[in-house]
């Protein structure tokens, strides 16, 4: 159920409301798994694949925090989200705002406010508030209705089983992208598993993957360290090598590819990498984002080829 009131706010101000909600916390090595991009995406309500173009707003207006911190059931440590100092203030004059508005409930008339408490988050009890301005609390959902259920709530033995069946179904191909590593420690926070339960899973499941394509691979990367021996595979060598994949039956080539680009990179070359992936993240590169890798180039002395390399080596990844 959407409620008519949460429907008046933009995504900025959702998620302001539920950083203001969950704070950060003073401990630099603990992070709430409601604080990463998959918590602040459910708890807002929209795809995990748009939040990252608000989470670049609200960076650039300076109004929230980027920290990595270690979350339960993450086996590497994840991006948080806090509230910066001008993102606490803008949070409070909505709050203030909010609280100021009448709902019905039980028949007469309230604030907000009044609903707002440490058990009930600010984004639950406008969620909660229909059309008509009826708060309705989740107890009074109609019995057919679906009721979401907590992963941590299951017992244990079914968690395992669950994330058994995920993470075997991931490594069914003998490779675990970036995008299904991402959803196994989505998964794994959902169903509130540590990585000493998780990773003898993941373990057996990458021992028992058939790896139909190793021999091939291996053959791909030597026609590729040919093709790089220039420092740089032109259109005519990438035809070859796609010809090549294409005759090996070789799914994984463009992976096996990118992989082995990656591994050559001198740590000048990862670093503009690095901040050149993070400028294409949505697609496009704004003029601040290309004056820094500009400056960049020229710091780095990077040269026009290697910038041509890396260009194509990020737009790969990311499409």
């Amino acid at each position: 159920m959407t409620g008519g009131m949460l429907l008046t706010l933009t995504v900025e101000q959702r998620v302001l409301l539920h950083l203001w909600d969950t704070p950060l916390g003073d401990n630099p090595w603990e992070g709430r798994p409601e604080l990463t991009q998959a918590g602040v995406s459910e708890a807002v309500g929209i795809a995990r694949k748009h939040l990252p173009r608000t989470l670049k707003k609200l960076r650039e207006k300076s109004q929230i925090l980027e920290e990595t911190r270690h979350v339960a059931g993450a086996k590497q440590r994840c991006r948080v989200y806090g509230l910066s100092t001008e993102g606490r203030h803008a949070a409070s004059e909505l709050v203030d705002e909010l609280h100021t508005r009448m709902v019905k409930f039980e028949g007469e008339e309230t604030t907000v406010k009044s609903l707002h408490n440490h058990a009930t988050s600010l984004l639950d009890v406008l969620r909660n508030i229909d059309a008509t301005g009826t708060y309705r609390p989740q107890e009074e959902l109609a019995p057919d209705e679906p009721i979401s259920i907590d992963g941590r709530d299951l017992p244990l033995d079914h968690r395992l089983a669950i994330y058994d069946s995920i993470v075997g179904t991931a490594w069914a191909d003998g490779v675990v992208t970036k995008d299904e590593q991402a959803i196994l420690d989505d998964m794994a926070m959902y169903l509130g598993l540590e990585p000493h339960e998780t990773e003898p899973l993941e373990k057996r499941a990458r021992e028992d993957s058939v790896k139909p394509d190793a021999e091939n691979s291996s053959l791909y990367k030597q026609m590729l360290e040919v093709a790089w021996q220039d420092g740089e595979v032109d259109s005519n060598e990438q035809a070859m090598l796609d010809s090549l994949a294409s005759m090996l039956g070789l799914e994984s080539a463009r992976e096996v590819q990118l992989d082995w680009v990656c591994d050559r990179l001198d740590d000048r070359l990862k670093a503009y990498c690095s901040a050149m992936e993070a400028a294409w993240q949505d697609g496009k590169v704004s003029d601040d984002e290309e004056n820094m890798l500009h400056s960049m180039r020229e710091s780095l002395t990077i040269s026009d080829q290697e910038h041509r390399t890396i260009l194509g080596v990020v737009r790969a990844k990311l499409n």
